[in-house]
This record gives C-alpha cells, sequence and structure tokens, in this order.
C-alpha cells in the first residue's frame, strides 16, 4: 500500500522542466529571452552573452534601421557591462569593436569605422597571435572593401583587400581558429567577389568540421551548412 501511495504521488506530482540556459535559448533562436537571462546572471560570460543575443537581433532580425540601431547600442551597452565586471577581457573588448564597426556601416559614418579599425587595432597588438584578433581587423578591411569598393574604402578610411588576406591568412594558421575564422573568412570572400565560392567553400566546409565550444559557434555553422548547398 505504501508503495502504491508513492507512486501515486509521483504521478500526481507535475513535472516542472528546468528553465532554458540563455546559451540554450541563443541556440532556439529565443535572442530577447536568451539577452535578458544573460543579464540576470550578472556576470561577465551572462554579459557577454547578453550583447552577443542582443547583436545577433539586430543584424538578423531587426527590420526597421532605428531598430537595429538602437539594439546594437544595447548591445555595446552589455559589452561595456562585462568590461565592468572584468576589465580588458578579451572577448569583450573584441565583441565592443565589433558592434561599433556595425554601427559604422548601418549608419555610413566613417568616424565609427576608424573608431572600430583602432579598437581592432589595439586588441592585435595585445596579442598578435590570437587567431580572433587577426580575424577582426582582417574583417574590417574585407568588409569596408565589399561595402564601398576598393577606391572608396581605400581613400576614405585605409582599408585594403589585400591586407584583408592576409590577416585572414595568417589567423588559420593559429591553434584555435576554427571554426570561426574560416566561417567569417568565407563569407568576407563571398562579399568581395562571387569568384572567391571555391575557396569559401572549403573554408566553410573546414568550418564544420569542428567541435562548436558554444551557442555562438552552433549558430554558425548552422549558417553554414544553410549556405554550402547555395555554392
Amino acid at each position: 500500500m505504501k508503495l502504491r501511495a508513492a507512486l501515486l504521488l509521483l504521478l500526481a506530482t507535475p513535472v516542472v522542466a528546468a528553465p532554458a540556459s540563455p546559451d540554450e535559448l541563443f541556440m532556439a533562436g529565443d535572442y530577447r529571452e536568451a539577452a535578458a537571462a544573460g543579464r540576470a546572471l550578472g556576470t561577465t560570460q551572462g554579459y557577454l552573452l547578453a550583447g552577443r543575443a542582443t547583436a545577433a537581433r539586430a543584424t538578423l532580425q531587426a527590420t526597421d534601421k532605428a531598430v537595429a540601431r538602437e539594439l546594437l547600442k544595447l548591445a555595446q551597452a552589455d559589452f561595456d557591462s562585462a568590461l565592468a565586471k572584468s576589465p580588458g577581457e578579451f572577448d569583450a573588448l573584441l565583441q565592443k569593436a565589433v558592434v561599433i564597426g556595425y554601427r559604422a556601416k548601418l549608419d555610413s559614418a566613417p568616424a565609427l569605422a576608424k573608431q572600430a579599425r583602432r579598437n581592432f587595432e589595439a586588441i592585435l597588438a595585445r596579442n598578435p597571435e590570437n587567431p580572433l584578433a587577426n580575424a577582426a581587423l582582417a574583417g574590417w578591411h574585407g568588409e569596408s572593401v565589399a561595402t564601398l569598393g576598393g577606391f572608396v574604402a581605400g581613400a576614405a578610411l585605409g582599408a585594403k583587400e589585400s591586407e584583408a588576406i592576409r590577416l585572414y591568412e595568417k589567423a588559420i594558421t593559429l591553434p584555435g581558429a576554427d571554426p570561426m575564422v574560416p566561417h567569417f573568412y568565407a563569407l568576407n570572400l563571398l562579399s568581395l567577389s562571387a569568384d572567391n565560392a571555391p575557396r569559401a567553400k572549403a573554408l566553410l566546409q573546414r568550418s564544420l568540421k569542428a567541435p562548436p565550444r558554444d551557442g555562438f559557434e552552433m549558430l554558425l555553422q548552422k549558417q553554414a551548412r544553410v549556405i554550402l548547398p547555395l555554392l
């Protein structure tokens, strides 16, 4: 009787699912919820994920320029909060510079573009053998040329396609480059010229071989699987 009563009690007890982690929410594409959950943690990593999730909303979901602008500012504030917790934290510095670069592209703002470049150069100077530091500055050069054209990007910002390729090629030789560096290198090559498709395809295939370390890298690999058949 005691066993039966215990079983009945167990069956009658509602099963409460454990709340999803910020990383799980990010992977599910619930960027607003992921950001809120990350901020609620009040930790460096929580604010980092909140910033990434908010930047994802701005770049992947926002259809209104004003909304995207405000989301990017909010993402930048998240990275500032991470830096307040951990001054000099590499990922927070890098992601903040990336957001500034997005803002520059959104508003065609040369001053912000130059600020992003200075930030990337400062990060690279302190981390010369870091693959993401090299790739970030490479992306600044490559995206500037892809957006403005080689002549305007060079004259207005000092951006060079050759510098993008040089830095990306260095980045992919460094430990820890996969899967992010080959992924972004591939996308940048495609934005520069359709003739780069074979090289981009090889890079995307390489990016799928490394196990993802977090929800952001899982998202990149999901993107790669969508892009590859199109090439």
